[in-house]
């Protein structure tokens, strides 16, 4: 394997696979200069077939005369490099880093815009080898999460709990093993005390109570599935005022009914009323039919929720259902097949109530938050992103529409872990997250296989891996309605 060419922050390396020397995107090589004791290490983020003069036109000859007997007189070590010639590959890489030999001692540094000569000795790295260096692995953390075994090596990559502390993305298309990965996150942070909210629209992560085999799993009672209109009601005074009114704006109450709306709500306040049922009747006692009509035909929309409740014995508190996971844990808020008016109240009431409980002192929570453009508002990301940010919310969105991703939640990432994609403009939208070269982003992306991801930021020392995703000792897959049962 040899230098061919430098270009910009890119290494071109030419090789001859028949030789053994085959390498795989996303691959660590060290192109070191010995007398010198230094060189770089490379990532390979794309194959090609060197294109030599003749090379086209020996192929076209060879392909027009297919209905012809040709016979080739020519020596076997001949043969064989005319082969050779023809099969030989580029391997365009990209530089991570400079190292340096001292003493014997190996150490990596930022790039300065060095660059070996073409004389230096081409290798493959081990990833032991760099997650050493970069001080990654689970002997360097306290609160150690095996995420999977990187492609090529086969080393296990383990990050820490301390590094999903901000907000991650989990980006790829649908079926790659998005949800895979953010629950095997999600279990690690249980694993150290964390506890956790998800936002579940497949009603994929409550099955983690049990094992593949149907046994009950050891996270059985640290996942508490709650399932709006069932488990999952609110009183009037615990959703509170400002939520309520955002939920009616949404589904259409005009201003003049939104101040009557108000009005009713703070006489039955002040009097210690406060109940849906009795909303319900003080609004069909407003003379203005109009306004009459339209806050009814809503409150009873609401009401087929069966979201709001006037029983404190049925009604929910998030944080007395934070209190029954003592040590860590989650709940999952089960969103599957609920309608975009149901998803509201219930997303603005928690994060409204987790935001008040944060300010109160509360300890920080971790959010899963499976396709998060279907029920955030514009409001909700902004917050989020800086307000809840700070008071201890940490983010992790999973999403297979990353174009939905707000550019500010882009720019605040601190991890990214991007599974197969194609689309440019998806690419195009998401590679900022990354801190990296979008070349990378955009190439490795599109040659990711199922299961595995490209993983950067944080939680790898910013130094690009491709992984692939841990196996999972629970059930790991919603269960889907089907017509045919047998393929």
């Amino acid at each position: 394997m040899q230098v061919f060419e430098k270009i910009g922050d890119e290494i071109i390396l030419v090789y001859n696979p028949r030789e053994k020397e085959e390498v795989e995107v996303g691959e660590n090589l060290q192109i070191l200069d010995k007398a010198r004791g230094r060189g770089v290490v490379v990532q390979v983020i794309e194959e090609n077939l060197v294109d030599l003069p003749g090379i086209l036109e020996d192929l076209v000859r060879r392909e027009s005369l297919t209905q012809v007997k040709v016979t080739e007189h020519a020596p076997s070590a001949t043969e064989k490099y005319i082969m050779d010639v023809k099969n030989m590959k580029f391997a365009r890489t990209k530089i991570r880093k400079e190292l340096y030999i001292d003493k014997n001692e190996e150490k990596l540094a930022d790039w300065t815009g060095w660059v070996p000569d073409r004389s230096a000795m081409v290798t493959v790295v081990d990833d032991n080898w760099i997650f050493e260096k970069l001080g990654v692995g689970e002997k360097f953390y306290k609160h150690p999460i095996l995420l999977g075994d990187t492609s090529y090596s086969r080393r296990q990559l383990v990050s820490s709990a301390y590094h999903f502390q901000g907000i991650t993305l989990i980006v790829g298309k649908k079926g790659t093993g998005k949800s895979h990965l953010a629950k095997a996150i999600l279990l690690g942070l249980i694993d150290h005390g964390a506890k956790g909210i998800v936002f579940d629209i497949n009603d994929e992560y409550s099955a983690m109570r049990y094992n593949e085999d149907g046994t009950e799993s050891p996270y059985l009672t640290k996942i508490i599935r709650l399932d709006p209109g069932e488990n999952l009601r609110f009183t009037l005074e615990y959703v509170g005022p400002e939520v309520f009114y955002d939920v009616m704006e949404t589904i259409g109450v005009k201003e003049a009914s939104a101040i009557e709306l108000r009005n009713i709500w703070e006489r039955l306040a002040s009097s210690g009323q406060l109940t849906f049922s009795q909303l319900q009747a003080e609004s069909d006692k407003v003379s203005n039919a109009h306004i009459r009509d339209a806050l009814t035909r809503r409150l009873q929309r609401l009401a087929r929720t069966q979201l709001f409740t006037d029983d404190l014995e049925t009604a929910v508190k998030l944080e007395d259902e934070l209190e029954k996971l003592p040590s860590g844990g989650a709940l999952v808020v089960n969103l599957k097949a609920k309608d975009k008016v149901t998803c509201d109240i219930v997303v603005q009431t928690i994060l409204s109530k987790l935001q008040e409980l944060l300010e109160q002192g509360a300890q920080p929570i971790f959010i899963f938050a499976e396709e998060a453009h279907l029920y955030l508002r514009e409001v909700n990301w902004s917050e989020a992103v800086t307000r809840m940010r700070h008071l201890g919310t940490y983010q992790l969105y999973m999403t297979n529409t990353p174009t939905e991703i707000r550019p500010l939640v882009i720019r605040q990432a601190d991890n990214l872990f991007l599974f197969h994609l194609t689309e440019e403009q998806d690419l195009n939208h998401v590679s900022p997250a990354a801190k990296i070269d979008s070349e990378t982003v955009t190439l490795v992306a599109k040659a990711l296989p199922l299961r595995r991801c490209i993983a950067v930021g944080e939680a790898t020392k910013h130094y690009p891996f491709v992984i692939d995703v841990k196996r999972l000792p629970v059930q790991t897959a919603g269960k889907t309605r089907l017509y045919f049962t047998e393929q």
